[in-house]
């Protein structure tokens, strides 16, 4: 039988002290931390654990073509960086990301949005690039990004 291994504390303290707002795309549930609203020192901590710890991986989600680092922490919930947000999750709320370690490479032919379900079909792509979102005669409440004006771009 192993010994159990207690959570470190100080990385458990960091954790509760970030500002935890939620996201609630139904495609991608999760809770994010904005760096300019939290602690500097709880930011760094978590964030040095998601770059630092051995335990952390590169992998791809979805269809982004380039692979993203996670953790997955002692609290069992899944911590990501983007630019300026931590973003934490389920593990089961959402697909496993697809390991690097594990010989992962980004899927070429994804039909969606890199952030959707592939091939989901309530995305639109614009000439210009953009995807926009069709939920009208589905059952999804689209999230606070997703209820921006097509033509413009605002809310």
């Amino acid at each position: 039988m192993q010994p159990s291994v207690e959570p470190d504390p100080d990385i458990l303290a960091a954790i509760a002290a970030l500002p935890w707002a939620d996201q609630l795309c139904p495609f991608m549930r999760h809770q994010y931390a904005v760096r300019r609203r939290s602690p500097l020192s709880a930011w760094d901590a978590l964030d040095a654990m998601i770059r630092d710890s051995p335990e952390s991986y590169l992998a791809y989600f979805r269809g982004y073509q380039r692979p993203n680092r996670y953790w997955d922490g002692p609290d069992g919930l899944r911590y990501w960086r983007t630019r300026f947000e931590l973003n934490r999750c389920t593990p089961d709320s959402v697909e496993r990301p697809r390991r690097v370690d594990q010989g992962a490479t980004p899927i070429l032919d994804w039909d969606d949005p890199p952030h959707a379900p592939n091939g989901i079909g309530l995305y639109v792509q614009e000439p210009d690039g953009r995807w926009w979102p069709r939920f009208e005669g589905t059952d999804y409440e689209p999230c606070r990004g997703c209820r921006r004006d097509v033509s413009t771009g605002r809310q």
